[in-house]
């Protein structure tokens, strides 16, 4: 998924980003990670939930969190972002 967009659909609202958090505002375009094993997550230093997990339901064997102390599974990456905007540059028959 990616911050902000689509602008009227589904993205992450609280990513791990000081920006969004400051601001309140989304960055948009930014791929974050997405779901990770739930064994990885449980062993992670300095990550948690900020409050209860309204998508508590669907967790699993991977997990997902829209929480801004998530860096495990809600960070924009910068490899991920970098290698959409290419996969979307080369879709567009950009050269």
């Amino acid at each position: 998924m990616f911050t902000g967009l689509p602008e009227d659909g589904a993205f992450p609202r609280n990513p791990h980003l000081s920006l969004t958090s400051l601001t309140g505002r989304p960055v948009r375009g930014g791929l974050v990670d997405g779901p990770v094993y739930a064994r990885i997550f449980e062993g992670l230093k300095g990550v948690g939930l900020s409050g209860p997990d309204p998508l508590a339901a669907f967790q699993g064997e991977a997990v997902y969190h829209d929480d801004v102390k998530d860096y495990a599974s809600n960070e924009p990456t910068m490899d991920g972002t970098a290698s959409a905007v290419l996969l979307a540059a080369l879709m567009a028959g950009v050269r």
